[in-house]
């Protein structure tokens, strides 16, 4: 991303509709001079001055959620959503009767869900599948085709219920290791708040191996697969399929390949597979830890009418650069997401951004609201200042 890392702490955009605080005396003291000198003339003229109402964006707010969120009285927890204006909320498929257990859900545990959501006025954007649910077809086992069909299945109720995100999950090379180890540390920032801090080094001293061998071509192979038979599904529909890609963002990792980490893999993806209804959840994090341009990838895709779903998520530091990365506060790393609402507003983005992944807050409870009502409050402040 160009020219977006800033000074930690004291940063500040300025710009159109911004203020500094010198501009803010110097503007104050003119506003005096005017109402000394002008009296009601200079009222007059502001009045016929007066800019014209701004054009109201399109983007939405929403966040993600799953079971935990499902156990509280009279759905309080839900509730809480709605009361901070969160209207669309971005679900996995283990939230719906049945998946957990065998991999797809009914038409009558999917009805159960959205009833439920609607009863305290929120409404599923994206339904997100679970990688493990696929993985035989992800490897192009010939086991595989029935995880296909099933995804195909439940394809054509999202479809039916008009659910506008279909969430396809690439291939995680975690999936297959023998034995999985913490890969992430726990730092510290401002005031104490906790983050996920990821060291590719540390990683790799770890020594986890996978059980099998994986190849790109195997890959590719199991998702291109996975993409023919299910895409034609919401071909022309109101639903869209939006790949998120690997995370992180490394074609080598824990001892396995990885295919979705650039941009050009994304391409690749969409012209093999050409439809108005195959698309990203474009992950402001994960794009920026692969070290390429978030508001480059926002046009891009952008232009192309491929812009599907957005994760709002900030970090500090890039793999190529740093070989780690920070998943921090969303006003706290080294992205300004002033900027990057602006880019999706610009490209005519009309979907939902969602904070992505929450920070440990002192006093935080069951669920992480005090973070979510934040960043929550925070893309609300942004959206208005468009």
């Amino acid at each position: 991303m160009t020219n977006q890392r800033a000074p930690q702490e004291t940063s500040r955009e300025t710009g159109v509709g911004q203020s500094t605080r010198r501009g803010f005396v110097r503007t104050a003291a003119l506003g005096a001079a005017g109402l000394a000198t002008g009296g009601t003339a200079s009222l007059s003229n502001s009045a016929a001055a007066a800019p014209r109402p701004k054009r109201k964006t399109k983007i939405r707010i929403g966040t993600r959620i799953n079971p935990s969120w499902m156990k509280s009285e009279q759905d309080n927890d839900l509730r809480y959503l709605k009361q901070i204006g969160v209207n669309h909320v971005d679900i996995t498929l283990d939230m719906i009767e049945g998946y957990a257990e065998h991999g797809e859900f009914t038409r009558k545990g999917l009805k159960t869900l959205v009833d439920r959501l609607d009863s305290v006025g929120l409404t599923i954007e994206r339904a997100n599948s679970l990688g493990p649910f696929y993985l035989n077809a992800h490897l192009a086992r010939p086991e595989g085709q029935k995880e296909i069909d099933k995804l195909k299945r439940m394809a054509e109720l999202l479809v039916d219920f008009e659910i506008p995100v279909f969430g396809i999950q690439a291939c995680q090379a975690t999936l297959h290791l023998a034995k999985d180890s913490v890969r992430w540390i726990r730092r510290r920032g401002r005031g104490g708040y906790r983050y996920l801090h990821f060291d590719l080094d540390r990683v790799q001293s770890l020594g986890l191996k996978p059980k099998y061998k994986v190849t790109s071509d195997q890959l590719w192979k199991g998702l291109l697969n996975i993409y023919r038979q299910g895409i034609p599904i919401v071909d022309g529909s109101k639903t869209k399929v939006a790949m998120h890609g690997n995370d992180p963002p490394l074609y080598d990792f824990v001892g396995s390949k990885q295919i979705l980490c650039r941009h050009r893999d994304f391409d690749r993806l969409f012209s093999e597979v050409p439809s108005a209804n195959n698309g990203i959840t474009f992950c402001c994090g994960t794009r920026y830890e692969s070290g390429e341009d978030v508001l480059k990838g926002i046009e891009h895709f952008g232009k192309k009418q491929q812009l599907f779903h957005v994760h709002f998520r900030n970090v500090r530091g890039t793999l190529p650069e740093d070989r780690s990365y920070s998943e921090v506060f969303v006003d706290d790393g080294d992205m300004s997401m002033g900027q990057v609402v602006r880019a999706l507003d610009a490209v005519g983005y009309d979907g939902v951004i969602d904070f992505d992944h929450p920070v440990g807050i002192t006093g935080e409870g069951r669920l992480p609201k005090q973070y979510i009502s934040f960043a929550v409050g925070y893309m609300r402040g942004l959206l208005h200042n468009l």
